[in-house]
């Protein structure tokens, strides 16, 4: 069978969530045995092909992010009447689109995977909205990242989705011998992102350093901090350590490390740093908001109240006492094994892509 997956962004201009999500989508489905071409664009064109996969390279016209995704789908449309796929894999509203209107002569099934939550108010502030607005009705398969976001397809626009969770590759990431030995936290995500949590983790911070004065926090992430440690106290400014961008295999051997991983959101639709966390044997720490609650159990993790650093400095502690059991780590993995490209996610693609409807 034949696969397109589409995205006007190449990487490393892609956020690294979505970089993994669109290369390691083709390389699970072409390890399968299937034909797999990404189109995207970037500053320059080509054709490579690696890992099974080919990667069809546009060179980017324009610089401004609307015109140039409108470009992109209009830029592929030849190649997916031409291509003959059976599957068209979208990433973004405009190269869905295209998957969409060439459908009727191509015959290929039109996937569109959400990356984030489809909110009517927040479609109606940007510029794809309306086209984001029209995929909902018009695709084959409409897939989200999580229950939540597939409830949130379900109560703003009345349409059933298909679960299609971010993945991981197991063998990629594995628990330390040892952690840390003072009490540390890890937090990855956007760092100048308020919905990300991280005021609320510096305050907890500050609580737990109370009885906790050796505590280490850990920041990972892209965005200038300054502004909210200028705000923390000085022993929680003293305890913060903002470790480099562009080493994933140095932030593994941190997620392993580490004690918990933090990431106290609001409205996030997945949590791929914590997916990554688990399959490190570190237990997480999340807030009651969005899909991220749905990655936790007892064995796994705490959850806390979002907006009340008290109660995440006592979901912290609950996820200290987690991390020094031998049991956690097993737990953890067991976990993230659910989202194994190879184990779980491919077969799941393979029957949203060719699977009956």
């Amino acid at each position: 069978m034949k696969l397109a997956v589409t995205h006007p962004y190449s990487w490393p201009e892609v956020r690294r969530g979505a970089e993994r999500i669109i290369v390691e989508t083709a390389r699970c489905i072409a390890k399968r045995g299937h034909k797999v071409t990404i189109f995207t664009a970037g500053d320059t064109g080509g054709r490579t092909h690696e890992d099974g996969v080919t990667t069809v390279k546009f060179r980017r016209r324009y610089e401004d992010a609307p015109q140039h995704e409108r470009w992109f789908g209009k830029r592929i449309v030849p190649h997916l009447i031409l291509g003959r796929f059976d599957a068209v894999h979208s990433m973004m509203a405009y190269d869905a689109l295209a998957s969409v209107r060439t459908r009727r002569i191509a015959g290929h099934r039109v996937i569109y995977e959400e990356l984030g939550n489809p909110y009517k108010d927040f479609w109606d502030t940007i510029g794809d909205g309306q086209v984001r607005s029209q995929l909902v009705h018009d695709v084959d398969v409409y897939g989200c990242m999580s229950n939540y976001t597939l409830s949130v397809l379900q109560s703003e626009w009345g349409r059933t989705g298909d679960l299609i969770p971010g993945g991981v590759r197991l063998d990629e990431f594995e628990p330390a011998a040892v952690r840390e030995t003072k009490p540390t936290i890890l937090f990855s995500g956007a760092l100048a992102e308020p919905r990300k949590g991280l005021p609320d983790l510096l305050a907890a911070a500050e609580l737990l350093m109370d009885e906790r004065p050796d505590l280490q926090l850990w920041l990972s992430g892209p965005g200038n901090v300054d502004a909210m440690l200028a705000d923390a106290t000085p022993r929680v400014r003293a305890a913060v350590t903002i470790l480099p961008l562009g080493d994933p295999t140095g932030l593994s051997a941190r997620y392993a490390t580490t004690w918990v991983s933090a990431l106290p959101s609001i409205g996030d639709s997945f949590g791929m740093v914590l997916i990554e966390s688990l399959a490190s044997g570190t237990p997480i720490v999340v807030a009651d908001d969005g899909a991220p609650p749905q990655l936790v159990t007892d064995a796994t993790g705490a959850i806390a109240h979002a907006g009340d650093p008290a109660s995440l400095a006592r979901a912290l502690e609950v996820g200290f006492g987690l991390s020094q059991k031998p049991a956690t780590s097993v737990a953890c993995r067991e976990f993230a094994r659910q989202f194994d490209w190879d184990e779980s996610m491919g077969p799941l693609l393979e029957k949203l892509y060719w699977g009956p409807r």
